[in-house]
């Protein structure tokens, strides 16, 4: 348990209010909540993996078998990758243009 809940556990019991849980219960108690927020954050987790998988089903999305099949084919060769690069700089400086317009 993390040194937050034990200080606040602490401060509680030293209180002279109306609280007449134990220390020890209230450990259990944030025990139990940080379980259950786990399993809630672990079930969205699963609903959403099953939506994704769901989702490239329906657009016939296959796995990935061979690499290669990652390759690109959008640059000619026989241009390098100064010429990439300069390009990717051009791109992006008449984005920054379009968006300073608007």
């Amino acid at each position: 348990m993390s040194g937050f809940a034990e200080t606040k556990i602490k401060s509680v019991s030293n209180h002279q209010a109306n609280f007449s849980w134990s220390p020890e219960e209230y450990r259990t108690l944030f025990k139990r909540v940080e379980r259950e927020s786990q399993s809630v954050e672990e079930e969205a987790r699963k609903q959403a993996h099953s939506r994704a998988w769901e989702l490239a089903k329906q657009q016939g999305v296959e796995p990935i078998r061979d690499i290669k099949e990652l390759q690109g084919d959008f640059w000619p060769e026989e241009e390098g990758v100064d010429e990439f690069l300069s390009w990717v700089r051009a791109i992006r400086q008449q984005d920054k243009v379009g968006t300073e317009d608007e």
